[in-house]
């Protein structure tokens, strides 16, 4: 059960604008390498899927390369994981875990780690969920249980040169039906916040659950320009 009440979200939210994606964008490794590969799955329905869908999987990772620039796939993030904490079974989601690059933000900085998630959900969840459900076949498939997401980006706070970076974590699990209902229109970003598991790291710390409860889409993914950047020949955003 989630424990934490985020009646700061809205405010967090209102200063995220201002929190412009870094200039050195994250071009690191090719989108076939972000795929899980097949030798490191637990379990042959997971092989099963993560052949079956493959190019489902490559398009998605080209199509966060090329559009959102400012987001890194990690490498063999991408793929249908079990959720460790649904337990026994093998309940398989399609899931990405994505590095944001952006500027360092004093306003940002001052947020407690649980805003600066409530922040990051509502900017990025929502439209990584669109492209990840894109794929009607696999979307309809009845292995592919839910959705998973999961956000970093490097904590903003005074260290040394010499210090570790410390990665700031939300996790987003969301059950097919959930998500299907959201993509549909049938339920509000807040009812599906209010579905969806979400946790929270600082570091390597797991900080309480989030229960977000003032929320909403932010268009920043759809209308933000990164200067000068120029889409390669043939490739093209929705």
């Amino acid at each position: 059960m989630r424990s934490r009440l985020l009646r700061g979200a809205a405010l967090a939210l209102s200063l995220l604008p201002a929190l412009f994606v870094s200039s050195g964008l994250a071009r690191v490794g090719a989108p076939e390498e972000k795929l899980l590969p097949l030798d490191q799955y637990t379990s042959e329905k997971a092989r099963e899927l993560a052949r079956k869908y493959a190019e489902e999987l490559r398009a998605l990772a080209s199509d966060i390369y090329h559009c959102i620039p400012w987001l890194e796939v990690q490498e063999h993030s991408l793929g249908f994981y079990r959720p460790k904490h649904l337990g026994g079974g093998d309940s398989r989601y399609l899931s990405m875990r994505v590095f944001i690059e952006q500027d360092s933000s004093p306003d940002f900085a001052r947020l407690t780690v649980a805003n600066q998630g409530a922040a990051m959900y509502a900017r990025y969840v929502a439209p990584l969920l669109k492209r990840m459900a894109r794929s009607q076949a696999l979307t309809a498939d009845p292995g592919v249980e839910g959705f998973t997401i999961i956000l970093e980006w490097l904590k903003q706070s005074a260290r040394a040169a010499s210090d570790r970076p410390i990665h700031e974590t939300v996790a987003v699990f969301i059950d097919k039906a959930s998500a299907l209902d959201f993509l549909a229109g049938r339920i509000t970003p807040r009812a599906l916040a209010d579905r969806a598991d979400i946790r929270l790291w600082d570091g390597e710390t797991s900080l309480q659950n989030l229960h977000l409860t003032r929320i909403s889409e932010d268009d920043f993914v759809s209308t933000y320009k990164i200067k000068n950047y120029q889409l390669e020949p043939g490739v093209t955003c929705p």
